[in-house]
C-alpha cells in the first residue's frame, strides 16, 4: 500500500504578526524551537514516510525558502499554488501528483504534537482504517477546555480500531455552546488533519463540489496561471467533511495544540517566577502573566500585567491578553493602508 503525504503549508500566519510576514509566514518560523514549524512537521512524519513521499503545497512565492529548509523533500515535491485558495483547492492541486491510487495524509504545517511516538501509531491506525474501510479518515483531540477557536466534531457510534462514526462537523462555537460541547463527552476538536485514499476524497469532491472537480480535470501546467485563481475560495471541511456520510474520527492519544494566536505560545516558552512568558532579551519591574517576543535590543517593562508585546526590527505590537484573535482584523486595517502596507 503506498502512502504519501500531504502538508498545507500556504498560509499567511497572520494572527502572529509582526514576526509573521507575508514572505516569511509563521509556518517557516522557529517559534517552539530551534527548527521552524514546517520543519519539525517533515520530521515528524518521516519514520513513516519517506521525504519521497512527501508533498508540501505552498503559495508560489514560498517554495524557494521551503526549499531550502526542506532540502530532504525532492523539490518536485514542492507544489506552487499560484494563489492561496484554502484547503479545499490545496488538497485538489495535491492529488494530480500522485499518480497512484494511495492512503493520502494530510496535515497543515504549523501544529505542536508530542510525542512523536504515539502521533505515528495514531495515523498508523488511520491508514489501515482509510485501506480497509474506505471512509474519509479525521482525528479528533479530547477537548480540555472550551476553546472557542476551534471547530468541533460529535462522535457517533464506535468502530474498529477505537474509531468513531462522525455524527457531525461544528464551526466554531461560542462559549456557552463549547461548554456544552465538553459536558456531553461526545466532542472532539477538529484538528484539520485528515487521512483517506485518493480515490475517495476525489468522489466526494465530485460528488459534493461538482464545479471544483470539473475544473481540477482541466487545470494543467500550462494552464494553471490563468485557472486556478478562479478556483472557489473553500476549506475541505466545509466542502466536504460536513456534507459527507462516510467520515470517521479518531482520538488523538497525543498532546496537540494549533498555534492560532500569540496567547497559544504561552506555554511554550521559558517563564519566570511571575509567570511571564519570555523569548528573547528581556528585563522586567513588578510584571506578570505577560508573553513578551523581543527579536532586537532590549524590551523593558514596569507595573503591567495580562498583556502581550511583539517588538520586531520594525514593528511593536502592545495588545491585551484575550485579544489575539483580532490581529488579523488590523493586519487587514493596515493593508488597506498605502502608507502602511509595507509593514505586512
Amino acid at each position: 500500500m503506498v502512502v504519501k503525504a500531504v502538508i498545507m503549508a500556504g498560509g499567511k500566519g497572520e494572527r502572529f504578526w509582526p514576526l509573521s510576514r507575508e514572505k516569511f509566514p509563521k509556518q517557516l518560523l522557529s517559534l517552539t524551537g530551534k527548527k521552524s514549524l514546517l520543519q519539525e512537521t517533515v520530521e515528524r512524519i518521516q519514520p513513516l514516510i519517506p521525504p519521497r513521499d512527501i508533498l508540501v503545497v505552498t503559495r508560489r512565492p514560498l517554495a524557494r525558502l521551503i526549499e531550502r529548509q526542506l532540502p530532504q523533500v525532492p523539490r518536485r515535491n514542492i507544489i506552487s499554488e499560484p494563489v492561496g485558495r484554502n484547503t479545499g483547492p490545496c488538497i485538489c492541486l495535491a492529488t494530480k501528483k500522485i499518480k497512484e491510487d494511495a492512503i493520502m495524509i494530510v496535515l497543515p504545517a504549523d501544529h505542536i504534537i508530542k510525542p512523536r511516538g504515539k502521533f505515528l501509531d495514531t495515523l498508523k491506525k488511520a491508514i489501515t482504517l482509510a485501506g480497509e474501510t474506505g471512509n474519509l479518515i479525521t482525528i479528533g483531540v479530547k477537548p480540555i477546555y472550551p476553546v472557542t477557536g476551534y471547530g468541533y466534531i460529535e462522535a457517533g457510534n464506535k468502530e474498529k480500531h477505537q474509531a468513531f462514526r462522525v455524527r457531525r462537523f461544528v464551526e466554531k462555537p461560542d462559549k456557552k455552546k463549547a461548554e456544552r460541547f465538553i459536558k456531553t463527552g461526545r466532542f472532539f476538536w477538529n484538528s484539520g488533519m485528515f487521512v483517506w485514499k485518493k480515490s475517495v476524497i476525489l468522489e466526494a469532491i465530485r460528488k459534493y463540489m461538482p464545479s471544483l472537480y470539473q475544473r481540477l480535470q482541466m487545470i494543467s501546467s500550462k494552464n494553471i496561471n490563468r485557472l486556478y485563481p478562479k478556483l472557489p475560495n473553500i476549506s475541505i471541511d466545509y466542502g466536504i467533511m460536513e456534507k459527507a456520510n462516510n467520515s470517521l474520527v479518531i482520538p488523538a492519544d497525543f498532546f496537540w495544540e494549533d498555534l492560532g494566536s500569540w496567547e497559544s505560545l504561552d506555554k511554550f516558552l521559558l517563564r519566570d517566577r511571575k509567570k511571564n512568558a519570555i523569548a528573547g532579551r528581556v528585563s522586567v519591574m513588578d510584571t506578570e502573566n505577560c508573553i513578551m517576543v523581543n527579536k532586537k535590543g532590549l524590551l523593558s517593562t514596569i507595573g503591567v500585567s495580562n498583556i502581550i508585546i511583539v517588538s520586531t526590527d520594525d514593528v511593536t505590537l502592545v495588545f491585551p491578553k484575550g485579544k489575539g484573535q483580532q490581529v488579523k482584523k488590523l493586519v487587514e486595517k493596515l493593508k488597506r493602508d498605502p502608507k502602511l502596507r509595507k509593514y505586512m
